[in-house]
């Protein structure tokens, strides 16, 4: 694997990460800078890694996954009871 640093104007940066997002099996993005002065880096970020795994567990299909109604639905019976 390769790796390029690239100077894109501001105005482009949407369409570029867009595209990169597309190439996402075959490009990683490592890192990359906001206004000039601040730096994100995506590799060595534990939450990004955490969310990264999530993301991974979900697409595999093993994690299950709950509606946000189904939820609030589950939490609501349970309290019910203690409000009466």
């Amino acid at each position: 694997m390769r790796k390029i640093v690239l100077e894109v104007e501001n105005s482009a940066v949407d369409k570029l990460m867009w595209f990169l997002e597309q190439l996402k099996e075959v490009v990683t993005v490592e890192s990359y800078e906001i206004n000039n002065n601040h730096r994100v880096n995506l590799a060595n970020d534990p939450m990004a890694q955490e969310l990264k795994k999530r993301i991974q567990e979900i697409d595999d299909g093993a994690v299950e996954l709950i509606p946000h109604a189904e939820i609030m639905h589950r939490i609501y019976a349970k309290l019910e009871p203690k409000c009466i």
